[in-house]
């Protein structure tokens, strides 16, 4: 079973620094494809996550002016982040209970990356597959 690590590691990372205008975020989330950013500070320190969901509702429907004001200001914050070495299935879990679409992980005080739902259901339906195929060679064998 792979670790938050592994699937981090196949992704590049992109962040949001504070004091960078909502435009400019929105910008590098559309650039790259990407539906939440996590926010740092100038140490590198896990701030708060923009998403899709804070453009909607902290800035869209508020018509807040996205040139001017500031990613800390509408970012959420109060973050579950997930370890390192923590499993897909466990992450998941706290995901589906949390309905949260995107998390940030870390390794000790290092933010690695950020995982997204998509990220891993598509880990949980390859280790279903290699589950599956395990399966039908074991009945094969013993036919």
């Amino acid at each position: 079973m792979k670790s938050l690590r592994d699937i981090c590691s196949s992704k590049p990372t992109f962040v949001a620094k504070c004091g960078q205008t909502v435009y400019d975020v929105i910008c590098e989330m559309a650039k790259n494809n990407i539906g939440a950013l996590p926010v740092i500070d100038e140490d590198g320190k896990l701030k708060g996550i923009f998403t899709e969901r804070d453009v909607l509702i902290r800035c869209v429907a508020k018509r807040i002016n996205i040139d001017k004001v500031k990613i800390e200001e509408v970012m959420t914050k109060g973050v579950i982040i997930m370890e390192a070495h923590d499993s897909y299935e466990e992450c998941l879990k706290i995901m589906k209970q949390e309905g949260i679409r995107h998390m940030p992980v870390r390794d000790g005080d290092k933010l690695i990356g950020i995982v997204s739902m998509r990220d891993l259901m598509a880990e949980d339906v390859e280790e279903k597959k290699q589950e599956i195929e395990n399966l039908n060679s074991y009945i094969y064998y013993y036919k």
